[in-house]
């Protein structure tokens, strides 16, 4: 049985197999079920799923951050107000917060069959995330990390630190209640 991914926009993908330029065997994932379709992953590789839905064949990635730090995280966005979405990606020893302000499909009186759970499934499907905030691991025997939110300024476009190493409990205590509000863009 050939092995398929299904992602959050709802598009199915089928893991391909091909020949190498210089030899060997090489995986990629495609949206056409015809071709050489693999029926088993090849070893030491996992599917990844970005936060914008694209579907790889990567690598198993050593995770420096513990299931509980995730797990606080998602806790602490599970209680947020608002129309915002988000989402947390792992890489190495980086949590990184994606944020999709508001939605381009919203509950209206052109839609009044909509029910509140297929409104949320569309929500879903076409947000677009960015990256807004992230914590890295700088302390792994005290586990501690240093946050920092994205600057949107023309003249910056990049990550800057907002405060010094704390645990992801007190980090996410301070910094997740200015998500999707103005205080955000005062945080530096």
């Amino acid at each position: 049985m050939a092995i398929t991914h299904t992602s959050r926009t709802g598009k199915t993908y089928y893991l391909h197999t091909g020949p190498k330029r210089g030899g060997g065997l090489q995986y990629f994932f495609s949206s056409k079920s015809t071709g050489s379709l693999a029926e088993q992953l090849p070893d030491g590789f996992e599917i990844y799923e970005s936060v914008q839905g694209q579907v790889f064949l990567r690598r198993k990635t050593l995770r420096l951050v513990r299931d509980d730090e995730v797990a606080c995280l998602e806790r602490r966005l599970e209680k947020r107000r608002g129309g915002n979405l988000y989402k947390i990606e792992t890489r190495g020893k980086t949590l990184t917060i994606f944020e999709s302000a508001g939605s381009s499909f919203g509950k209206s009186e052109a839609y009044p069959w909509i029910s509140p759970q297929q409104e949320a499934q569309f929500r879903e499907r076409f947000a677009y995330y960015q990256a807004v905030l992230r914590f890295t691991l700088v302390d792994a025997e005290r586990r501690l990390f240093a946050p920092e939110r994205y600057c949107f300024r023309g003249s910056v476009d990049d990550w800057i630190s907002i405060g010094p190493p704390d645990s992801i409990e007190k980090l996410a205590a301070k910094y997740l209640k200015h998500l999707g509000s103005d205080s955000f863009f005062e945080l530096f």
